[in-house]
């Protein structure tokens, strides 16, 4: 299930013959936008059974904030494991993967104006499949966010 999902969230970066999106460097520096967890009974598992934190841009903080998306807007979903932290309490362990979001208007006009990568652990190695099939994959599901959600699911919490 999750080379379907891989497969599916690639779409039109590699197959659009341009550049694929570039690994987001030092991307835990932005802003924290949420964190959360999945648990194996919920509709994303097992893919995405775990914890989870979203990070921000600068630009993607400006959409956030006035639901305007500009170019140039990074979001980042970044996946773990969930490993015991004591008797009472789960937290990270293993890295699985980082979701990769960019804003660009012109370059991915077919997929709402996102365009969709994925790099999985432990060698950050690129979900090629994903980029070619972009709007089955991600954009697919990314469509269906809520009213005035611009594909993005997530909230900002001051």
């Amino acid at each position: 299930m999750r080379r379907l999902f891989v497969a599916t969230c690639a779409i039109g970066l590699a197959a659009a013959g341009e550049a694929p999106i570039a690994y987001p460097e030092r991307f835990r520096d932005w802003t924290h936008v949420t964190s959360g967890a999945f648990g194996p009974g919920h509709a994303a598992a097992p893919i995405y059974e775990g914890v989870h934190t979203i990070y921000a841009n600068p630009a993607a903080v400006e959409g956030y904030r006035t639901g305007k998306w500009p170019d140039g807007a990074v979001i980042v979903f970044d996946q773990w494991t969930a490993a015991k932290a004591g008797p009472h309490a789960e937290g990270p362990g293993e890295r699985k993967f980082i979701d990769v979001m960019v804003r660009d208007s012109r370059r991915y006009a077919a997929t709402g104006g996102w365009g969709y990568t994925e790099f999985v652990w432990p060698n950050r190695d690129r979900a090629v499949e994903i980029e070619r099939n972009m709007a089955k994959a991600c954009g697919a599901c990314h469509a269906k966010s809520a009213p005035g959600g611009d594909h993005v699911f997530s909230t900002l919490k001051d």
